[in-house]
């Protein structure tokens, strides 16, 4: 049947937003199904007839390349969904150029259609071209390209360097010389403002041609490249050319393209597929290596992120929890009166740190983020509490860095590792009003961001329970988590963190055996009268 281009509604906000974006490079990422590829189909024609600068002879003249790693992976992808919007000799088609190529060779779509701008009617002459970049080197298979813009198909399936190597062949169609002298000025004005909020240098008198690269993709693996241009992880490591467009999961509420697939689709892929596939493909979230599974896929970037640095509550203590590995690390938190855990700042150190250097390194932390706050507790490794020799005057770890920060340090009431993530876990996966969550972490929270992110994970002989240790990879960003997991673990207390899981576990209206002791208890503390008595409570 097709798809009306003069009908096309966006397929969501996040969509709609991606495709009235003028670059300089945009990327969409979400679930499958979610539109991505029909938006960007319908981006380069309609920037085309809305935007584009004017020819002299009132012609609006574009050439768009698309690029993807196969010919036949573009033919079963995005030319699948160009021909739905416009198929070979479509009204548009231009009687003179036509369609060429295809069969697992680059193809040309030459389109030729009216469109008004304003009061004012324009003569749109647009050129599709595609591209397999695949194993080429893509310096040179970018090489001598001329065109107005450009489009990577599967984004995240391409060399890294792609969207820079093309963007780079962009506003050269067509040639300065050709377009309208008003027409320069305008566009102009729109490309030094957008330099300007690049950073770069601008020449008032200098002429700016509107110069875009867009992608669209599934959420790759968290360690992709096409992430830390867009700032996923981390907004400081964010290229200023790149605009990034997150579509909601597909079980979301605000799920786009639910016309095309509804959510009863995707409740039957998260059934088909397995967990690694879901979690990108239905839920929309970057995916993990499979050497191991993240330790917490309850975290949520745009949940438990706070959009701006925390400011720390006056008046109320800290707490600190330390881990002493090899590469030792510390973090600090404030516990708010609603109940909410806020996690401030982060303490990572390099390998081989001792205990002397770690110690100074913290207190000079608290002494210049958070002055005049008094600290309620600290908690560490229990191990690190092991092998000091006080008699001989043989500091042992922990003992040492107390002496620093002048500050009693106290072992965590576990070192089991299910109990320690559960105490993290219990903030992770709930609200406290419907809104509020209950663990707000600090933006510059690097390390600890990127490990919840999918950096700290289980190894992969744990990740399938081919063991039954819950064994953690050890990297940078364990040691940071392994703190906050004491920190949490210390302040809620062992007892606590034990109940609050099972709590979450049981059925509605089922109690533990010690909640009905408890209960039990409480009825007997009561004063008996006359005819109370109960065969069943005795």
């Amino acid at each position: 049947m097709g798809i009306d281009v003069k009908q096309y509604q966006p397929p969501g906000p996040v969509g709609a937003r991606f495709i009235a974006s003028r670059g300089p490079i945009d990327i969409i990422m979400g679930p499958a199904g979610s539109g991505k590829t029909v938006a960007s189909c319908i981006k380069g024609p309609l920037t085309s007839a809305a935007y584009m600068p004017v020819c002299k002879d009132g012609r609006v003249r574009v050439k768009l390349v698309c690029v993807r790693d196969t010919y036949r992976d573009f033919a079963r992808t995005a030319l699948a969904s160009w021909h739905e919007m416009f198929p070979i000799g479509h009204p548009w088609q231009r009687p003179d150029k036509g369609y060429e190529g295809g069969q697992d060779r680059p193809v040309k779509h030459h389109l030729i259609w009216e469109a008004w701008r304003g009061p004012e009617k324009v003569i749109v002459e647009f050129s599709l071209e595609t591209g397999a970049i695949g194993d080429n080197n893509v310096m040179q298979f970018v090489k001598g390209y001329e065109v107005s813009m450009a489009w990577g198909n599967e984004v995240d399936l391409l060399d890294p360097s792609v969207p820079g190597a093309l963007f780079m062949r962009t506003g050269r169609y067509p040639p300065v010389s050709m377009i309208a002298d008003s027409e320069l000025q305008r566009v102009s004005k729109d490309g030094r403002e957008a330099m300007r909020k690049m950073g770069l240098t601008v020449d008032p008198s200098e002429t700016v041609l509107p110069r875009m690269f867009w992608g669209d993709m599934n959420p790759p693996d968290i360690d992709h490249p096409i992430l830390k241009e867009c700032g996923y992880e981390d907004k400081a490591t964010k290229n200023p050319a790149y605009n990034f467009f997150e579509q909601p999961g597909g079980l979301d509420a605000g799920a786009e393209n639910r016309i095309g697939r509804p959510r009863s689709a995707y409740e039957m892929d998260l059934i088909a597929m397995p967990e690694h596939m879901s979690r990108r493909m239905v839920h929309g979230k970057p995916g993990y290596s499979q050497d191991g599974k993240p330790v917490y896929p309850e975290f949520n970037l745009s949940v438990h992120v706070a959009d701006q640095p925390i400011v720390p509550t006056a008046g109320l203590g800290l707490t600190i929890g330390i881990d002493a590995g090899g590469s030792p690390a510390a973090t600090i938190g404030q516990p708010q009166p609603n109940g909410q855990e806020r996690l401030l700042a982060e303490l990572v150190t390099e390998p081989g740190t001792g205990p002397t250097r770690f110690g100074q390194m913290l207190i000079d932390l608290l002494i210049q983020q958070f002055p005049g706050l008094p600290i309620l507790a600290a908690w560490g490794d229990p191990a690190a509490f092991m092998g000091g020799d006080t008699v001989t005057g043989e500091f042992n770890w922990i003992q040492v860095v107390q002496g620093i920060i002048r500050t009693p340090i106290n072992p965590a009431p576990s070192n089991e590792p299910h109990i320690r993530q559960e105490a993290v876990r219990w903030h992770l996966a709930g609200m406290i009003d419907g809104h509020t969550p209950r663990y707000l972490v600090d933006p510059r929270c690097k390390r600890m961001i990127g490990g919840f992110a999918g950096h700290y994970k289980l190894t992969k002989l744990a990740s399938v329970s081919g063991t039954d240790k819950l064994a953690v990879v050890k990297n940078e960003y364990s040691h940071p988590h392994d703190g906050e997991q004491y920190r949490l673990l210390g302040y809620r207390g062992l007892a606590s963190v034990i109940g609050d899981a099972a709590r979450s576990a049981l059925p509605t209206g089922i109690v533990s055996l010690q909640q009905a002791r408890d209960q039990r208890a409480a009825r007997h503390q009561q004063p008996a009268r006359p005819g109370d008595f109960d065969v069943w409570n005795s």
